[in-house]
């Protein structure tokens, strides 16, 4: 990101306050054997948001609703999936201010793909951690996000 982007988003962080996470949906599914210890596993996740997000029930409530899914194959077939949905919401302290940075397109772009991820992930991360284990497979670490 460049400067000129944190800034904006170091100004809109403080016109917002993270009220509530609340996970609505934890799915893990075993698809396949998990192979042998040390074979080359592929990787995949996502982020998506629902049709309309955010909501803002009232100017001083902000509501998103993130969708991720992560999956492991192994020669290409799919042997595990974990779709983890969760509610988080904000309070907007200082309406006037967020209202102005909130129309910055690229700003609203940054603060969903990035912030609210590095928000969620270490949620996200045990949840397929756990889902694995639950399942009777290796839990597969997923990475660090910077």
């Amino acid at each position: 990101m460049s400067g000129d982007i944190n800034d904006r988003l170091t100004r809109f962080l403080h016109t917002i306050t993270l009220q509530d996470i609340k996970p609505m949906l934890l799915n893990s599914e075993a698809l396949g054997p998990m192979p042998s210890p040390g074979s080359e596993l592929k990787l995949e996740w996502k982020q998506s948001f629902a049709n309309g997000d955010p909501i803002a029930p009232t100017p001083e409530t902000l509501v998103f609703r993130p969708r991720y899914e992560f999956t492991v194959s192994f020669q290409d077939t799919l042997i595990f999936r974990q779709i983890s949905v969760f509610v988080i919401g904000f309070g907007v302290t200082d309406v006037p201010a967020f209202t102005e940075l909130w129309a910055d397109e690229e700003l609203c772009k940054v603060f969903k793909e990035k912030q609210i991820q590095k928000t969620l992930w270490p949620l996200f991360r045990q949840h397929t951690h756990d889902g694995m284990s639950r399942l009777g497979m290796s839990p597969v670490p997923l990475p660090w996000i910077l």
